[in-house]
C-alpha cells in the first residue's frame, strides 16, 4: 500500500500560502462549522503565486506549475505549464474536476485530494484511497463563498471533522481561475484515455501547457475563454509503458479537431450555451484535448494526434481575424 498522502501535501502547500497571504494576495478565515475557507480571487486579487499552489495543491503534491508564453497571431499571452508524476494519483485520483456539489449554471464542483478521500465521484480512487486524512483540501470554482453546509457536507462525507477540512476557491473570471482551468491539461487527456480503455496505470509521467485566457469580470465569458484554452490551445504529453500499436489505435480518434463535427471551430461559450450552461451535458466529444503526444517508453516512438486552432483563440480573446 502507498504511503504517498495526497492531502498532507496539499495542506503543506495550502498553509504555507495562508502564512504569506499578504504576499500572495489571498484571504483566510475559518467557517462556523471550523472549516479553513480560503479566497484565491472572489474578494482578492490573487497573484501568480498563488495559481501555482491552486495547481499543485490540487495535484496533491504530485507535480508541479510554471509559467511561459504563448502566441497568437500579434498577440502573447501567458501560459501554465505543469509537470506530473504519478499522473493517476495526480490529476485523476486528485485534481479532476469531477465531484458535483451544487445543480444548474456555475454549479460549485470539488476537486482535489478530498475525492482520494470521499470516493464520491466515478474518477476518484483507481486503487488509492489517501491513508492519512487528518486534513482534506478541496478546491471549488465558485462565484459565492462556500456555505458552513457545503463544508459540513465535505467533512461527512471525508470521515473526517470540519475542522480538518480546507475549502480552496476561486471563481473561473479571476487570474486564479483561469489558471486553474488551463493547467488541467494532462488531467483532461488521462481521464479520456480511461473512457477509450487505454491502461492509464501505464502513464509514468504527464507534461502540459496552455494559454492563461485575457480575464473578464463576467463568469460566462471568461469559463468560455478558459476553456477554449484547452479544446483549443493545449498541448499534452504523456509518457507510457505501451506497446506502439496501444497509442496509434487510440490517438486518431481521441482529440477535438477538424474531423470532430459541427461544434469544432466554435468558440467554447456558444458551445455551453447549447447545453444550457451544464458540464456534465457537453458531449464527450467536445471535452476533448486539442493536441496530444505520446511517448512509448517500450519502443522509444513518440505519435502525435489533433491540433491547435489559433482562430478561434484569436476571435475568442481578442476578437481578433487571423
Amino acid at each position: 500500500m502507498t504511503t504517498i498522502s495526497l492531502n498532507r501535501n496539499a495542506v503543506k502547500l495550502v498553509q504555507d500560502a495562508i502564512e504569506h497571504a499578504e504576499e500572495f494576495q489571498i484571504k483566510s478565515w475559518k467557517a462556523d462549522c471550523g472549516a479553513t475557507l480560503v479566497d484565491m480571487g472572489l474578494s482578492c486579487p490573487g497573484s501568480w503565486r498563488a495559481g501555482q499552489v491552486f495547481v499543485e495543491a490540487g495535484f496533491g503534491g504530485q507535480g508541479r506549475a510554471g509559467y511561459g508564453r504563448f502566441e497568437i497571431g500579434p498577440f502573447t499571452v501567458p501560459s501554465i505549464d505543469v509537470w506530473v508524476d504519478n499522473p493517476v494519483l495526480a490529476v485523476v485520483a486528485s485534481q479532476a474536476g469531477c465531484w458535483e456539489l451544487g445543480k444548474g449554471a456555475f454549479a460549485e464542483i470539488g476537486s482535489g485530494p478530498a475525492r482520494a478521500v470521499a470516493l464520491a465521484d466515478r474518477w476518484s480512487g483507481h486503487g488509492y484511497r489517501d491513508p492519512d486524512p487528518s486534513a482534506v483540501v478541496v478546491q471549488l470554482q465558485t462565484t459565492r463563498v462556500p456555505s458552513d453546509e457545503l463544508c459540513r457536507f465535505v467533512a461527512t462525507a471525508c470521515h473526517v471533522e470540519p475542522e480538518q477540512v480546507y475549502v480552496v476557491f476561486a471563481p473561473t473570471a479571476c487570474l486564479v481561475g483561469a489558471i486553474q482551468v488551463a493547467s488541467r491539461t494532462v488531467e483532461q487527456v488521462m481521464i479520456k484515455l480511461f473512457l477509450r480503455g487505454f491502461d492509464i496505470h501505464a502513464v509514468k509521467f504527464g507534461f502540459g501547457t496552455a494559454p492563461v485566457a485575457p480575464l473578464s469580470g463576467d463568469e460566462g465569458e471568461i469559463m468560455g475563454r478558459a476553456n477554449d484554452a484547452l479544446f483549443y490551445g493545449a498541448t499534452t504529453v504523456l509518457y507510457a509503458d505501451v506497446p506502439d500499436e496501444a497509442i496509434t489505435s487510440i490517438l486518431p480518434t481521441f482529440t477535438f479537431d477538424v474531423n470532430s463535427g459541427e461544434f469544432w471551430g466554435m468558440p467554447f461559450a456558444r458551445i455551453f450555451e447549447r447545453f444550457d450552461r451544464n458540464w456534465f451535458a457537453v458531449p464527450d466529444l467536445v471535452d476533448s484535448p486539442a493536441k496530444v503526444i505520446i511517448n512509448s517508453l517500450r519502443t522509444g516512438h513518440s505519435f502525435v494526434g489533433g491540433q491547435i486552432n489559433l482562430g478561434v483563440l484569436a476571435r475568442s480573446y481578442f476578437g481578433y481575424e487571423l
